[in-house]
């Protein structure tokens, strides 16, 4: 019998998707990059290094909205993405409901807060240590850019929405949009309205609203996945809500702590200077280390997506995929960071000096770390894909706090202002050593192969002699699969009526995507898995062609006299089906048939 075993195409959907996911949290992690580089590079270059100082103070304001935002984020994400694998609109529908309603009320409640108490901010940042022209300075950057928690906030959460609905154009539309808006608003408050550090917080604020009112206008679409309800909005989902993204506040309450530990210990070390060379590599942190945050958040994303399907082989092949972008992407970025370390850290201190050089140091250090931190960022978001919370939680909380400013600690105490730098390289590196070891030792002896490492909850997925996984890519293999399906169902004690059922199913299904998707030109993919559950039958069928669901093609069939064969597979495959579930997500048809 031919055998599909060995098909090329298998797993490319996944990858590609993981690849346009990636791309869509990387644009995410650059909300708050392109606004704090714009304002680091024009701040350092036009009001000084007291100023350059005060944002580098201020810089925590994004971990503290990152909080909130990472919170609803990874929250609405996570459950999102599992109701689409579970084919549940009703869930979807109802969580991102409730994620926008307490989006809106939190980030407003927060903007409030930084406005009236920036003052109180500034010396929770660390600026209380600092001179007074520097605290003065940071409070006026923070009642700036605290205005526009609302805007940066709810474009956070947005974003990964967008991907999940097909948009991958306009949060690439945003970023830019933030960029012009950051740039020239900054423009304008040096040369026109003279408005100093509380002006350039100002500006990203605007930018921010800007990147904002790009991504609302994605939900005018009438197709959208996504529709806001107060009615159906449930009391009981925010705890799980807030449980998902548990591990994402840690995250970011950690990494907003990582520089007010950092700024107090090298306002002991070495003073003001060491506060501004840090302010310089934080503001190219958020750009060059966007690339393994946004990895980390494809795993989530495609995680969440294959938790939901019960897809082990699909688990693997979004980790063999961040792999291969982490030791092919991160590191090349790396060795390009580490080589012109010398040229960015002049964006920021054009005037250069002792100041200058202690930057240099300071993003090479770093630049040997990209790597590692993309490990470990992928590992936290893995384990909160498969619910493994607090691994999750405890691989957050060591990313930030308890390997780097703990090295920092220790090696400053006889490295001084170098062990500092130092600290970043070796605490992502003694944490991924931590993380791997763990894997290991923590081997699930139940299961053979890989999935004895994948720290899978009991019972998750189907066993692998009672799934069939296939991606036919003509009508010969689609042909094949049908003959396939049919003697693999039967062997497992289904019924040969069923059997039957499912495989014209497989050959209907399967043909018409080969036949009337892939026929544009372009290159297409399709993945088949089929799987038996007791008595029952599931088949599930993903591809990436143009729009296409059953449900609403049966609903508009009207009989043609002179056709009467017109529309005949699809009635065939609605009458044999007892429940039928589409989603298009993510520009995939994703098609769910139990028999």
């Amino acid at each position: 019998m031919f055998s599909l075993k060995n098909s090329s195409g298998e797993g490319a959907i996944t990858r590609s998707l993981f690849q346009k996911a990636m791309l869509t949290m990387l644009v995410a992690e650059l909300s708050g990059a392109v606004t704090a580089i714009i304002d680091g590079i024009l701040t350092g270059s036009f009001l000084g290094s007291t100023a350059l100082a005060a944002c580098g103070l201020g810089a925590p304001y994004y971990s503290i909205a990152s909080i909130i935002s990472g919170i609803l984020m990874v929250g609405c994400t996570n459950l999102c993405t599992k109701a689409i694998g579970a084919g549940d609109r009703k869930t979807l529908s109802a969580t991102y409901s409730l994620t926008l309603l307490l989006g809106v009320i939190l980030s407003g409640l927060l903007a409030l807060a930084g406005v009236l108490f920036p003052g109180a901010f500034a010396r929770m940042f660390g600026a209380g240590g600092a001179s007074k022209e520097v605290f003065s300075e940071t409070a006026s950057y923070l009642r700036g850019v605290f205005i526009g928690a609302p805007g940066f906030i709810l474009f956070v959460i947005l974003t990964p929405i967008l991907q999940l609905d097909g948009d991958s154009f306009r949060p690439k539309l945003a970023s830019l949009v933030c960029a012009v808006v950051d740039v020239a608003g900054d423009l304008l408050n040096l040369y026109v309205f003279r408005g100093g550090v509380f002006g350039m917080g100002l500006a990203s604020s605007a930018s921010h609203y800007a990147a904002l009112l790009v991504v609302l206008s994605h939900f005018l679409k009438k197709d959208s996945l996504f529709h806001f309800s107060m009615t159906e909005i449930r009391h009981a989902s925010v705890l799980p809500l807030l449980k998902d993204g548990l591990s994402r506040a840690v995250c970011m309450l950690c990494r907003g702590l990582l520089p007010v530990l950092l700024n107090a210990l090298l306002l002991r070390v070495i003073g003001d200077t060491g506060v501004t060379a840090y302010s310089a590599m934080s503001s190219t942190t958020f750009l060059v280390g966007a690339l393994g945050w946004g990895i980390g958040g494809a795993v989530l994303i495609m995680g969440g997506m294959m938790v939901g399907e019960q897809d082990v082989n699909g688990l693997k092949t979004v980790i063999r995929t961040a792999f291969t972008d982490i030791l092919a992407g991160v590191s090349a970025l790396a060795v390009i960071v580490f080589i012109c370390a010398p040229y960015l850290s002049s964006l920021f201190i054009p005037h250069g000096g002792e100041t200058g050089l202690m930057a240099t140091a300071a993003i090479r250090c770093y630049a040997v770390s990209l790597p590692f931190l993309a490990l470990n960022v992928s590992a936290a978001n893995y384990c909160q894909s498969v619910s493994r919370l607090l691994r999750a939680n405890l691989i957050n909380i060591g990313i930030e706090a308890a390997f780097t400013a703990v090295m920092a600690y220790l090696l400053s105490s006889f490295l001084g202002v170098l062990g500092v730098w130092l600290a970043f390289p070796i605490g992502q590196a003694l944490l991924s050593t931590v993380i791997l070891l763990a894997v290991f030792l923590k081997k699930d002896k139940s299961k053979n192969g890989s999935e004895a490492y994948m720290l899978l909850p009991e019972g998750f997925g189907i066993t692998e002699e009672n799934r069939l996984e296939r991606s036919p890519g003509t009508l010969h293999e689609a042909a094949a699969l049908s003959e396939e399906a049919y003697a693999f169902c039967t062997e497992r004690g289904i019924s040969p009526q069923n059997a039957n059922k499912l495989s014209l199913c497989v050959e209907e299904l399967a043909i018409n995507v080969i036949e009337h998707g892939f026929n544009d030109g372009k290159p297409h993919h399709m993945d088949v898995r089929v799987l038996v559950k007791g008595e029952t039958v599931i088949l599930r069928l993903r591809d990436d062609c143009r729009h296409f669901d059953l449900r609403e093609k049966a609903k508009r069939w009207t009989p043609d006299p002179e056709r009467p064969e017109k529309g005949i597979g699809i009635r065939m495959v609605m009458g044999m089906a007892k429940d039928i579930t589409y989603t298009n997500t993510m520009n995939t048809n994703n098609l769910i048939i139990t028999i």
